[in-house]
């Protein structure tokens, strides 16, 4: 009898409404596993998981029934939770000035079809036999159990060694810490090189750089990437190495987060005595970066927080209220953006030596901004995609990324003005694209991608005392820091081949080299009579 007793408590044991929010987070960083640190996910777990616990009390203390409650909890929950990718289904079928309202027609429907079910008549007609409780708890058991499991087999996953053995090197480089500039490395996400952008995107951007060089930079103009992806160009370049890329059974977040983490710039720097600073991007992967000093617009959500209440009633709510969506929406993304620039020029106050670091991720979309720097407003969900993921179309992508540029542009002469201004000493600075932009990228092809666009990139160089004679017009990003460690280290440094590879989130541990190849411009859009051409950059 006491077994019997025992098996119906279990039975009729509410777990449902807390199983459903735990599914709602770990089938969101399942999804999101390449592009977000798992460790995003304890704080909305915790609050959900408290939060069910504190409705489902609530309800108990208006029903004083333990099964009624948890069904009313998990309605409740799945208004909040389950809204968003209703909608997101619905609003991909309609155009975007569609879209919102039909979001407010699917609240109202849904808020209305979940309070009738709500009613304890129907919940009493439904559950005569007291089936949903232990159903459910089976169903959200099951459920959970998927994306539980790979973001566990991905978390339990050893670092790579390819990842240790770049690490450690940091310590064999034997530096010549006498001089010590302040450097600047600033990442301006998806820039692309003069000719790209003359000729893909009508923007003339040589009254720009005759600026740079009268300020006394060298453009070096025929640079390319040395991948077409940030998570591989990024690490590349603060480690100035070639990377391989994590095996399929590896934690891919692990490996590229911490080649950033502890990158190889920055630590043999440290050991000269410098300052790390770096800013918040909006992007995981750079964020992680461990700094003496991190700079943030203070968003108050995180990334994954951010997916997980973009298009909820929560959002339309906030929406309605302040005309701006919350978390990282585009309101966050332009706050970032703007954020970065006008630190930037301040950090020339702080006593050196530092190394500051800024990855903003803009001219890549979103195009929330235009030439002259009015927010420009985008009727879908945030969304950072770029290439063949961008939501809108080509015409949109290169309409929006001109403006973008231009914008980008003119808040970059303002930073680095005041940067060598402010600066007691000369600085090293580097202005760099870590890669191009990606209208015509498709991301699961390089035959039928526009690989001229993608890979020819903005790279200017401001290395005073004679720095700059170590340069080359088609210097790459892996050799960036190769140079500077040479020119004021004296680390003697080899630099490496210039070359430029293929890499996808949709071909994980697939490289495959475009050297020979990154000058193509079919897939461009351009005539017939240009797109065999491989004409030298400007």
């Amino acid at each position: 009898m006491p077994l019997r007793r025992g098996r119906l408590a279990l039975k009729r044991l509410v777990l449902y409404p807390f199983l459903f929010a735990a599914y709602a987070v770990c089938n969101l960083l399942a999804a999101n596993l390449g592009q977000v640190d798992p460790a995003l996910a304890i704080r909305p777990l915790t609050v959900l998981l408290l939060g069910a616990g504190a409705v489902l009390l609530l309800f108990y203390a208006l029903t004083r029934n333990w099964q009624y409650s948890g069904y009313l909890s998990f309605l409740l929950l799945f208004f909040f939770l389950g809204f968003g990718q209703i909608y997101r289904v619905i609003a991909g079928m309609l155009v975007p000035e569609y879209q919102r309202t039909a979001g407010w027609i699917l609240m109202l429907a849904l808020g209305a079809f979940l309070g009738f079910a709500a009613q304890k008549r129907v919940w009493e007609r439904i559950n005569r036999s007291g089936w949903i409780t232990p159903a459910f708890n089976l169903i959200f058991a099951v459920a959970l159990a998927f994306p539980l499991v790979t973001v566990l087999a991905a978390e339990l996953q050893e670092p790579p060694e390819e990842m240790e053995e770049l690490l450690d090197t940091g310590n064999d480089l034997r530096l010549d810490c006498s001089q010590r500039p302040d450097i600047y490395y600033i990442v301006l996400d998806a820039y692309g090189r003069s000719d790209v952008l003359s000729e893909l995107y009508g923007v003339d951007n040589g009254a720009f750089l005759r600026q740079l060089e009268d300020m006394g930079f060298y453009i070096a103009g025929e640079s390319h990437t040395n991948y077409i992806q940030t998570v591989f160009a990024i690490p590349a370049a603060l480690n100035f190495d070639y990377l391989e890329p994590p095996e399929s059974e590896e934690n891919g977040q692990e490996y590229f987060t911490g080649l950033v983490r502890d990158n190889r710039l920055m630590q043999a720097l440290k050991r000269c005595g410098y300052r790390t600073v770096a800013f918040e991007s909006g992007f995981s992967f750079t964020n992680s970066l461990d700094a003496d000093v991190y700079l943030s617009s203070a968003s108050p959500l995180n990334e994954l927080e951010s997916l997980l209440v973009a298009d909820s009633p929560l959002d339309f709510a906030v929406q309605a209220v302040k005309g701006s969506a919350i978390g990282h929406s585009y309101v966050d993304h332009r706050q970032r953006v703007l954020y970065t620039f006008n630190r930037l020029g301040q950090l020339s106050r702080m006593r050196g030596p530092k190394v500051v670091f800024a990855h903003i991720l803009s001219p890549h979309p979103p195009f929330v901004f235009d030439r002259r720097g009015r927010p420009v407003e985008i009727d879908r969900s945030y969304s950072i995609g770029d290439g063949d993921d961008y939501e809108g179309s080509i015409e949109e992508y290169r309409q929006g990324y001109a403006e973008q540029v231009q914008f980008v542009n003119r808040k970059l002469l303002e930073t680095v003005e005041t940067i060598l201004r402010r600066s007691p000493e000369p600085p090293v600075i580097i202005l760099q694209g870590d890669h191009g932009p990606g209208s015509g990228l498709d991301w699961g092809s390089a035959e039928r991608t526009c690989l001229w666009e993608r890979t020819g990139i903005l790279n200017a160089y401001y290395l005073p005392h004679g720095g700059e004679a170590l340069l080359y017009p088609s210097i790459s990003p892996v050799n960036s820091f190769r140079v500077v460690l040479n020119a004021y280290f004296n680390a003697g440094l080899e630099l490496l081949p210039d070359e430029t590879y293929f890499t996808s989130h949709r071909l994980p541990g697939q490289m495959t080299s475009i050297t020979d190849m990154r000058d193509a411009r079919q897939n461009c859009g351009l005539p017939e009579s240009v797109q065999g051409e491989d004409q030298p950059a400007h």
